[in-house]
């Protein structure tokens, strides 16, 4: 029975010295939600919804969660031309926000948490935005 107790407190002890990878999401979310008010919301709006015919929605939106690598890729270097997300065609410009590979990293989890999108407690790393590279 001792051991038992020394064993359960062990693992407590651990889990609130060492944050699981789902601690370390719900800090990247709140980071990427102040980003995002900073550098994101004049085009995608507070919720996500975007600009019809001029900028694309994030909400729910199948070109962020089919691949996030190119919305990582969009924020770290831009973009411009032509993409298509939910079925819908849009065309403009989007400048790099000059985000670092975190920043990009935690906004993305944000977005990627936020208004029905959900990336299943997958978290976008800083090493995964630094494996984009520009084309």
């Amino acid at each position: 029975m001792k051991s038992i107790i020394l064993l359960l407190s062990g693992v407590v002890f651990c889990s609130a010295v060492f944050p699981g990878q789902e601690d370390e999401l719900e800090k990247s979310i709140a980071r990427g939600k102040g980003i995002y008010s900073e550098n994101c919301i004049t085009c995608h709006m507070g919720a996500g919804e975007g600009i019809p015919q001029t900028f694309p929605p994030l909400a729910k939106a199948d070109y962020l969660t089919k691949t996030p690598e190119k919305a990582i890729h969009a924020i770290k270097f831009g973009l411009q031309g032509k993409i298509v997300v939910n079925n819908v065609a849009f065309d403009n410009m989007m400048p790099t926000p000059g985000l670092d590979n975190e920043e990009i990293a935690d906004v993305m989890n944000y977005i990627l948490n936020s208004w029905g999108n959900s990336s299943e407690k997958k978290m976008i790393t800083e090493k995964m935005v630094e494996a984009v590279k520009e084309k």
